[in-house]
């Protein structure tokens, strides 16, 4: 059967697609290799346990008076999602530094925290955000087409090339007061030094402006109500249809699944790695990979412990939303230490601090993570993989009661165990990371953003933490619509030629 476009995975960046493509009355099929759409954006149940699997906040989704892009877009489909303001409230302990604070309040108090930490943060920091102003508008341009930047956007050129570590020198933010803004690049592995400040600013304009938002409902309902949508908007999704192969017949895009049924389109999208699609499904050495991959540094690989704790978190004493432990809170240091199968950096959740009915009454739960570099687990073998999560989760446990004198262990209730093979099962994930490639470097948003057409591979386009925006739920999902709206341009301009 012929379809105008073909998107391999329903994961939030392809159900992103397909909304768009079926809203601009495109022919759109949607093969998804799992029962449920949504790829990690999803739910499961253990017992009397309703988990999400990754997504505790967006980060530009926004409110009625800051609207952010996820927000915005949705609202053109007519789709509205219900969400809770998640409190600036995290607890961030780093070994080496004898660091152990609370940073908790609105922007106003986060800064006097700063400041009370570091003499000079208050007036520095204050500067700096009229230029994280700045860079999004500028980010706003550039993604519309715009060319001349010089003298609408001086700090967007100034800064474009520059790391974050650097460029926050140069604004003379305290060294200290940068070390602990480098907290959420440490849990997806990006040091500060070798992370290109545009993307830094772009984050930080959203946490700061935009407000971070939790969902109401579970992710399943998310994702549920983006295929829903699609559907009525006349895309269809075909379930448990696992991609084997894509090839060329007739100037057309033949999808083969692995029952040997196969669709055709003239142009494919993929909510899957560029790796895997190229080395797995086209089965080509595409040499544009080799030199992206030579340019490109994997994110972390992402180990997961849910606990489902048969006590209220007020009971158990656990009254901060984001907990982190590092060894170091320079992230250029800290990002060494995760080489290695045992070290200290934690990230754990509650949940239930922001929406109380995360768990039934008078239970909580907890999601603790930790991350490793490169290739940590790759002497990992069938033998020895189960032994080896339930030590590793065991001493993940361990090292959270001990961090932050909380007992939890005697009130597991449940528990799953979610290693890198998981991952790189449930999504096909290199390594089993999660959040696609680094912004580092060479390989930042504003190279892939510029070098999109040359780079890109004839009819074949990838949306997707892998994509031109990297990790996240909302930059997933606006790659989604910012690759087909690119999609339909070129569509456009060919019909008028």
């Amino acid at each position: 059967m012929n379809y105008d476009y073909i998107i391999i995975g329903a994961g939030i960046g392809g159900l992103s697609a397909g909304l768009n493509l079926a809203f601009n009355h495109k022919k759109v099929l949607v093969l998804e290799k799992n029962s449920l759409p949504g790829g990690l954006v999803t739910t499961f149940k253990r017992g009397r346990f309703e988990f999400d699997a990754s997504l505790y906040d967006l980060m530009d989704y926004g409110s009625d008076t800051h609207i952010g892009s996820m927000k915005r877009i949705l609202k053109k489909y007519n789709l509205e999602i219900e969400t809770l303001p998640i409190p600036y409230n995290i607890r961030i302990k780093s070994i080496d530094n004898h660091f152990d604070e609370v940073i908790k309040g609105q922007i106003d108090d986060w800064i006097l925290h700063l400041e009370e930490l570091n003499s000079g943060s208050i007036s520095t920091f204050r500067n700096l955000l009229p230029i994280l102003k700045e860079i999004h508008e500028a980010l706003l341009a550039l993604k519309k087409g715009k060319k001349n930047f010089e003298k609408d956007f001086p700090n967007f050129i100034k800064y474009l090339d520059k790391s974050a570590y650097e460029a926050l020198l140069d604004l003379n933010l305290p060294t200290n007061t940068i070390h602990i803004l480098g907290y959420l690049w440490i849990e997806i592995g990006s040091p500060l030094n070798k992370l290109n400040f545009i993307d830094f600013a772009e984050c930080m304009y959203k946490y700061i402006f935009k407000r971070p938002v939790a969902l109401l409902n579970k992710n399943v309902d998310l994702s549920l109500k983006l295929a829903k949508r699609l559907e009525e908007l006349g895309g269809k999704i075909y379930y448990r249809s696992y991609v084997s192969e894509i090839k060329d017949e007739d100037n057309d895009k033949v999808v083969v699944l692995k029952d040997g049924t196969s669709y055709r389109a003239k142009e494919i999208i993929c909510n899957v790695s560029e790796n895997y699609v190229i080395k797995n499904l086209i089965k080509n050495n595409y040499i544009l990979l080799n030199q992206k991959e030579n340019a490109r540094t994997l994110s972390m690989n992402c180990f997961v412990v849910y606990l489902g704790l048969n006590q209220s978190y007020q009971d158990l004493k656990l009254y901060n939303y984001r907990y982190y432990q590092f060894q170091n809170i320079n992230s250029m240091a800290n990002i060494k230490t995760m080489n290695h199968f045992y070290h200290h950096t934690i990230e754990a959740i509650v949940p239930n601090i922001v929406n109380e009915s995360a768990s039934p009454k008078n239970t909580t739960i907890l999601i603790l993570k930790t991350l490793y570099n490169g290739d940590v687990w790759k002497n990992i073998t069938k033998e020895n993989y189960y032994k080896t999560k339930e030590l590793l989760a065991n001493a993940l446990i361990e090292e959270f009661e001990q961090a932050f004198h909380i007992d939890i262990k005697e009130y597991i209730e449940e528990i799953e165990i979610a290693s890198p093979f998981t991952f790189a099962r449930s999504v096909n994930t290199v390594n089993g990371c999660q959040f696609g490639p680094m912004r580092l470097g060479y390989d930042n948003s504003i190279h892939r953003i510029l070098s999109y057409e040359c780079e890109s591979i004839p009819n074949l386009s990838f949306v997707g933490a892998s994509s031109l925006f990297g990790s996240g739920v909302d930059n997933s999902f606006y790659s989604g619509y910012y690759i087909t709206e690119k999609l339909l341009e070129k569509e456009s301009r060919l019909k008028d030629e």
